[in-house]
């Protein structure tokens, strides 16, 4: 449960904490049976580490269902809601989406394909579209709470497809005699089952400020984590300063303009959905800027922390801990 938020304004910027590049750690003791790989999928470096039992069998059956719904994601950039295969996970991912949208506002909006492409940010073509294509593309967007999908309509589950894999993830991990495991898929991870000892997960949070070294660390039980920020995926033109980030504002067309530099929110793993549940939160936090931080640090369902541009911290979490280089320490239970 959430705690007494509080604001500090402690600089974070130049910490560099003394560990490894990993975002994650993670180890099993000598008398599990353990299996790790790594894989690019979802456009990123995933690690999966699975601990106990048939852990070999069990990451084998979860690198593969990742593979799947990467490329099953991935497809949705070049068709249209038309032209795609039937595939349950786009309906359940919808559904979850706009769940998400009635209960904390209409803020993400999986049918904005066609503005993402226009843009183009995470490719290698990026472009600044004219005020023209702008307005059109927004004219054709389909509301976010639409039941009757345009046949001409893109999909976009980027703020929500990591998050919602981590929930299937969950889901074939509780069936199984796997006692603990970690998926991370970058901005979003999921922690499940106990270690031994009871020993807590750990988790470094890249600083935004200068993508470099860890903003803090996090110590906790089974939880999923999400993060959302600008600071890895970006487009500068040539011959400008300008900087835009790759989420999209539904309302303007273009780049969201935030004065947050990362947003992460923390849900436990006893609650359902709560992968995509922490993706799409992140993001809307982030999105949102300080303007709104009051209303999401009074929420009592999540834990969250958010780093602002100049430095300061904003956060939810009953506990944490800011050390005296600036960074932060939170054990989360």
């Amino acid at each position: 449960m959430a705690g007494r938020f509080f604001r500090q304004y402690r600089k974070i910027t130049g910490i560099a904490f003394a560990a490894a590049s990993a975002v994650l750690f993670c180890s099993c003791s000598g008398t599990d049976k353990t299996a790790s790989s790594q894989s690019f999928v979802f456009d990123t470096y995933s690690q999966a580490t699975i601990c106990g039992g048939d852990s070999e069998d069990v990451l084998s059956e979860v690198d593969g269902m990742l593979r799947e719904m990467s490329g099953g994601f991935d497809i949705c950039y070049d068709m249209t809601a038309g032209e795609l295969p039937r595939n349950q996970m786009y309906a359940d991912c919808i559904n979850k989406t706009q769940e998400l949208n009635r209960r904390y506002g209409n803020g993400i909006n999986v049918f904005c394909g066609k503005i993402t492409q226009m843009w183009g940010i995470p490719t290698d073509s990026p472009r600044v579209p004219s005020a023209d294509e702008t307005s059109a593309a927004l004219a054709e967007l389909p509301d976010a709470l639409t039941e009757k999908i345009p046949p001409d309509a893109m999909l976009d589950f980027g703020a929500v497809s990591k998050g919602y894999a981590c929930d299937r993830v969950f889901d074939v991990l509780k069936n199984t005699d796997t006692d603990y495991g970690v998926i991370s898929l970058s901005s979003s991870i999921l922690m499940y089952g106990q270690k031994a000892g009871g020993k807590p997960f750990r988790t470094g949070l890249t600083n935004p400020l200068t993508d470099k070294g860890y903003a803090g660390i996090i110590e906790t039980e089974a939880a999923f984590i999400s993060t959302s920020g600008g600071y890895e995926r970006y487009f500068s033109p040539e011959g400008t300063n300008d900087k835009y980030c790759h989420i999209m504002d539904m309302a303007t067309g273009r780049p969201v303009e935030t004065d947050l530099a990362s947003a992460t929110v923390i849900v436990s793993a006893d609650v359902p959905d709560g992968g995509v549940k922490s993706d799409f939160l992140a993001t809307m936090i982030f999105s949102e800027g300080t303007e709104n931080i009051d209303k999401w640090l009074a929420c009592e369902d999540f834990q969250m922390i958010a780093i602002s541009e100049d430095g300061g911290v904003y956060s939810s979490c009953e506990g944490l801990e800011l050390n005296e280089s600036g960074g932060f320490y939170y054990e989360y239970k």
